[in-house]
């Protein structure tokens, strides 16, 4: 009977788990009060049952509560929003780190890393459907249904053939799509992996994202690294053929791929973003002014949100202009030890590729989009640093 009893608990722990994951990945920024009280329960089991948190993850989160409780103390007299600051502050930088290092330690220890990455390929194939659905809803009129995961949603379709609409989810695709390109050794059945690749990076063009576009390319460049130049003449062919049925399919629906392509350049080689540039321009002015960083919750003469004057899309920059270039590498210790871990790996494996080239990918988007200042998000920094953290026992 304890046994029976004992099934049945771990069971609905892992429904809850594969639940809570849904919500998170598929619907990021939605459904946030569920989801807080999902993620606390996981964060409670996890706390009683988690055997070991390593010393180099203990070290990072103090170290990095120390600066954020410092940085806090300098700037919080000074924000113009000192309140909303605080709280923002405490959840992003203290309470979120501790509550994904808890639930990250707990689930690697309790799944093994081929479970974790499949069921997060499952994730990544909901949100890309997600995207298609998303548009077809729109464009049929059930706005009022969109509303449920998204505030005021909106779609554009320009006479360019460029399709544009707000989606939170492309920033959980921006981790997922580089990383899954490095998985072709686990695909036994090699149809599957390139039919998820072509549905990924047809919602990838049409989400109108460049941030999201451009980490294909970062994963595709991940790829031709780590592999072989006799797999790449292979793969190059096959890769033109999806290319020509990508092209195909999406002229079908509208979608110009060249004009898509062009407006990615403007944005990425050309500053066609002028309020972007704009705001890095002032964040590098006001680190030139606070070389010792000027505390948390304070902005520059450039506001991007009235709500949270602190925030900007450039995070890095962002960052160092708070807490200075020692603060920025405090807080960079978990994407450090994941380089240096998988930099020593002698032989490596399809998710060492897995979790450098999502996290690499993430990264670069910050310099766009303040997508690990939400507590969402935050998930993909800590996800690879615990992975690597565990990954030690493989070394060879």
């Amino acid at each position: 009977m304890q046994i029976y009893k004992k099934q049945i608990h771990f069971n609905a722990l892992s429904v809850l788990m594969v639940v809570t994951a849904f919500l998170l990945f598929v619907f990021p920024n939605s459904f946030r009060p569920v989801k807080l009280v999902l993620l606390l329960l996981i964060f409670l089991v996890g706390l009683t049952k988690v055997q070991t948190i390593e010393k180099v993850v203990i070290f990072s989160v103090i170290l990095s509560m120390i600066v954020t409780i410092i940085y806090l103390m300098v700037g919080i007299h000074q924000s113009l929003n000192p309140s909303e600051a605080l709280s923002q502050v405490l959840i992003v930088y203290i309470f979120t780190p501790i509550l994904w290092v808890v639930i990250l330690n707990y689930c690697f220890e309790k799944f093994k890393v081929e479970t974790i990455v499949k069921y997060l390929n499952i994730y990544m194939v909901l949100g890309a459907v997600s995207v298609f659905v998303a548009i077809w809803l729109f464009m049929n009129g059930k706005r009022q249904i969109l509303e449920l995961i998204i505030e005021d949603p909106n779609m554009t379709f320009t006479k360019k053939g460029i399709v544009e609409m707000k989606l939170f989810v492309y920033g959980s695709l921006i981790f997922f799509i580089p990383a899954f390109l490095q998985l072709e050794k686990v695909f036994k059945r090699k149809a599957i992996y390139f039919v998820v690749i072509l549905t990924v990076v047809i919602a990838a063009i049409v989400s109108g994202r460049s941030a999201l576009l451009l980490s294909v390319f970062v994963g595709l460049f991940f790829y031709v690294v780590t592999n072989s130049s006799v797999k790449l003449i292979r793969y190059f062919i096959i890769g033109l053929l999806l290319t020509v049925v990508l092209i195909f399919i999406l002229n079908s629906y509208g979608v110009n791929v060249l004009n898509v392509l062009e407006g990615f350049y403007v944005k990425i080689f050309e500053g066609g973003d002028k309020a972007r540039s704009e705001q890095t321009m002032a964040l590098i002015k006001g680190v030139n002014n606070n070389i010792f960083g000027a505390g948390h919750g304070v902005g520059v003469d450039y506001i991007r949100s009235k709500k949270f004057p602190w925030r900007y899309e450039n995070v890095p920059v962002a960052i160092i202009y708070r807490v200075s270039i020692f603060g920025f590498l405090i807080y960079s210790i978990p994407f450090l030890y994941s380089v240096y871990k998988y930099v020593s790996i002698k032989i490596k494996n399809p998710y060492d590729h897995y979790m450098l080239a999502g996290i690499v990918s993430m990264l670069i988007a910050t310099f766009t989009n303040p997508y690990l200042e939400s507590f969402e998000f935050n998930i993909f920094y800590v996800l690879p640093f615990i992975y690597f953290v565990k990954r030690d026992k493989d070394f060879q």
